[in-house]
């Protein structure tokens, strides 16, 4: 089969969950021999090479609310003169211009990751365009899959029509030693963590307030770009003294960082299947996420704590709490990781995305 992947900016991945599941699925599915083209954007790829896809770059216009939907159009019309069997949207801002291919009798696969239209980045504008193309890729799509149970049947129920579930998933890793992160004055068991991007849903700015709560010599370290948005430099400008700033970090780096954590936080308000989480449990590291139905990965991971809707104080108590026991920790942390590993490899959910891509097929027959 040959496959063209529209809607991410492109492999390999250096940020964005979109991009790291089409850089894993691309790999998995050529290693069933399928070809896989994926369809990127210059700036993002750069001279960059991937040996699992191959990888399309076309134009676009580099501003904040053109850039996906002018490289997507391009893309989507660079598709129609490629020898494909299906098309693989991803996400609903690409999804408006599902219909074009489709037109052409292509059959496409639609993809959610995430209810993007509520996050709180976006204009009334931008929103606007996001649930259209979610209502275009849902009406166009002979397919589509969301990768959490709740965001799949809140679609299905919405638009009176099936949506697959086909979760995230995690490489099988170990348990790295500090050694890199010593340069910043980390060391096993010294800082709590949070990864991710630095937007309002992620709820950075209460994890800094809960911060101020706790009484510890550890540190709070934070992953992710906090120069690349007006949230992110406030977050910045207010942390305390106690709070370290690393900017993005990948490979091995990150897997130190997970890995000698002695919490790692998550208090996002929105997702759609955290990948932090699924890295942080494989790495061992015990985690506290917020109670939303999209961190609950399928009610399998037992060794996760949750807290719920109490605030800034609740979440504080809940770090205290956790701190404060390193038994709990370790138990829950190696109670997770076997359970991530096991439920969530990219091996069975490349074999369940080839059976919705089959599906598709047979619908565009």
């Amino acid at each position: 089969m040959r496959i063209a992947m529209i809607g991410s900016r492109g492999v390999p991945a250096r940020s964005g969950g979109v991009e790291r599941v089409v850089e894993e699925l691309a790999r998995e599915l050529s290693a069933l021999s399928h070809e896989v083209l994926v369809y990127g954007r210059r700036e993002y790829v750069g001279n960059r090479h991937c040996d699992t896809a191959k990888v399309i770059l076309t134009g676009g216009l580099r501003t904040k609310h053109l850039d996906t939907f002018t490289h997507t159009a391009t893309a989507a019309m660079d598709v129609l003169r490629r020898k494909v069997d299906l098309v693989h949207v991803h996400s609903p801002g690409p999804a408006l211009w599902s219909w074009l291919p489709a037109l052409a009798g292509l059959p496409v696969v639609f993809t959610v990751h995430a209810p993007d239209w509520q996050r709180q980045k976006w204009s009334p504008i931008a929103r606007a365009a996001l649930l259209a193309g979610l209502r275009c890729g849902m009406s166009t799509a002979k397919a589509v899959t969301a990768v959490s149970k709740g965001l799949a049947e809140e679609l299905t129920a919405r638009f009176a029509r099936e949506v697959h579930y086909v979760p995230n998933a995690v490489r099988p890793v170990e348990p790295l030693p500090a050694e890199r992160i010593r340069r910043w004055g980390l060391a096993k068991d010294n800082y709590v963590l949070y990864v991710g991007r630095i937007e309002p849903e992620k709820r950075l700015d209460m994890l800094l307030a809960a911060w101020e709560q706790v009484d510890t010599a550890r540190r709070l370290v934070v992953v992710g770009d906090f120069e690349e948005r007006p949230y992110g430099r406030l977050c910045h400008r207010r942390a305390g003294d106690g709070v370290l700033f690393v900017g993005p970090q990948y490979g091995d780096v990150l897997g130190e960082l997970y890995s000698n954590a002695a919490l790692l936080v998550q208090p996002s308000a929105l997702e759609g299947m955290s990948l932090v989480l699924l890295e942080a449990a494989a790495y061992e590291c015990c985690v506290l996420a917020a109670n939303i139905p999209a961190n609950r990965l399928n009610r399998c991971c037992g060794g996760f704590v949750y807290f719920n809707g109490g605030g800034i104080g609740e979440l504080a108590e809940e770090i205290r709490r956790l701190l404060g026991d390193e038994e709990l920790r370790r138990a829950l942390a190696s109670d997770a990781r076997p359970r991530v590993l096991s439920e969530f490899s990219w091996s069975k959910t490349a074999r369940r995305m080839l059976e919705v891509y089959n599906i598709a097929l047979q619908e565009g027959r």
